[in-house]
């Protein structure tokens, strides 16, 4: 190499060291919260004011798996699912920061290469202005979501395809399926268990259509007595039977003219009634009891099944010119073990709902998440609310830990099998190796890496992929 080019590479060099050193100012220098995260989990850039907000040194958080310093982030999820968030509201858990202040502004993104995902990155907005303005957007989304859910209860839902969480494939399928079915004018047929969630596919189908500004009705057909399923469909006069309405009522087909009329559990509708519902979706006219004059009507039909239609038909219990007018689009929902990979945004949205109603900040740990992902939920997604909720109420702190579940969930977990393989023993030594080092030098992660001869983020990461938890090691050298 000649004397220019060496001269040359000094050149470069000097060049990239003073571009570190401003870079390193900089980030030191800023008011807010900077925070890089790389795609393993480890702390990568974290500058001081972020450190002094949760009260740690920066050189002991560099390299530390995130989750040991920010429990409940959500950078890991911002590079698995490529996302953007710009201004999220952030809610830390009471007594983790040094300020007392839970809530914060904060922006993340992921940090590409080409099309891989290689770190993420976040900035945190720490000064009171924003904390006010924060303070004042979470009162503005409860008002939002108490008119929300007012109108839903009202038969004028908002719930779209946006509020549906599908990473699962075969909820993604669903979903796909849904969309594009929803801006034809066509009957669409909602196949899944019950408590999969057909009606929030249905409400999201409604939503997608050009039905939007129109009403939203649903009926349950097995909930409705059948002598009384007529009345409700179609509606009644004044005095068309003892005990009605005085000035009679409308029917659930008028009460969605001009919208979209879902009709949950269409398998179990008498056969009686089969052939008045064919009737009125092949000419688009109801007729009210008492009445023999017909109303027109401009409804679009979705309905659900749990049950094979088919195999009714043959057993003439469902009537075969009907299945084929509601079988012209169908999307089968799936159920909720078969969609595991949308159990921990699920349990997100629901654990929301209720922190926001109840002011907690309730948050599920790793080892309960397990538990939910290994548990088969014979109910879908309508078990997990209840359990979600019946959880929530019985936990004290702000975690809900597997003693708070049922006991049938929480003994789900499937019982380790004996010792026998290499890989089995060797982990077990591994672990066990891990502990005593850890012991050794009172839950020093930096020390214990050393001794070990491994890097301080390969330290974290079997840290947490065996599930050491390093609060005894942090009791023990206090005490």
């Amino acid at each position: 190499m000649s004397d220019d080019e060496v001269q040359k590479l000094r050149e470069e060099l000097q060049a990239l060291r003073s571009r570190l050193l401003i870079y390193e100012k900089a980030v030191s220098t800023i008011a807010d919260g900077f925070l890089i995260v790389a795609r393993d989990g480890t702390i990568l850039e974290i500058n001081k004011a972020y450190c002094d907000y949760f009260g740690v040194e920066r050189e002991e958080t560099l390299g530390k798996s995130v989750l040991d310093v920010i429990p409940n982030t959500k950078m890991l999820e911002i590079m698995d699912n490529v996302l953007h968030e710009v201004d999220y509201m952030h809610r830390f858990p009471a007594g983790q920061t040094t300020t007392g202040e839970k809530m914060v502004a904060v922006s993340r993104m992921p940090v590409m290469d080409g099309d891989k995902v290689i770190a993420s990155a976040a900035l945190v907005k720490f000064s009171r202005y924003t904390i006010t303005l924060a303070n004042t957007l979470k009162k503005l989304e409860e008002e939002v979501d108490y008119y929300r859910k007012t109108l839903r209860s009202r038969g004028m839902n908002s719930f779209g395809f946006a509020d549906i969480p599908c990473l699962s494939d075969t909820s993604t399928e669903a979903m796909r399926l849904a969309m594009r079915f929803a801006s034809s004018d066509l009957p669409i047929l909602l196949l899944g268990e019950t408590g999969a969630g057909k009606e929030v596919f249905a409400n999201a189908i409604h939503m997608a259509s050009e039905r939007r500004n129109g009403p939203f009705v649903a009926v349950n057909c097995a909930s409705i007595p059948a002598e009384l399923l007529e009345s409700e469909l179609f509606g009644y006069t004044d005095g068309a039977f003892t005990g009605s309405r005085k000035g009679g009522m409308k029917g659930k087909f008028e009460l969605a003219n001009g919208g979209t009329l879902f009709l949950d559990e269409i398998g179990d509708m008498p056969l009686a009634m089969q052939s008045k519902l064919l009737r009125v979706l092949q000419c688009q006219e109801v007729e009210k009891l008492g009445c023999e004059k017909r109303v027109s009507v401009d409804v679009r039909i979705l309905a659900a099944t749990n049950q094979d239609l088919g195999q009714k038909v043959e057993a003439n219990l469902f009537r075969s010119d009907l299945f084929y007018r509601l079988d012209v689009l169908t999307v089968k929902i799936p159920p909720l073990r078969e969609r595991k990979n949308d159990m921990s945004a699920l349990v997100s949205i629901f654990l929301d709902e209720l922190n926001a109603k109840y002011g907690r900040n309730v948050s599920v740990p790793p080892e309960t998440l397990f538990l939910f992902t290994v548990y088969h939920w014979p109910g879908n997604v309508r078990e997990l609310r209840n359990v979600i909720g019946r959880s929530f109420m019985l936990a004290e702190g702000e975690h809900i830990l597997p003693e708070h579940l049922p006991p049938h969930i929480a003994n789900s977990a499937p019982v380790s099998a004996p010792i026998c393989t290499i890989a089995a023993v060797k982990a077990e030594k591994e672990r066990d190796l891990i502990l005593s080092c850890l012991n050794t030098y009172s839950g020093n992660v930096s020390k214990a890496a050393k001794a070990l001869g491994i890097h301080r983020a390969t330290l974290y990461t079997k840290i947490q992929a065996f599930g050491i938890p390093m609060q005894q090691f942090r009791d023990s050298a206090n005490g």
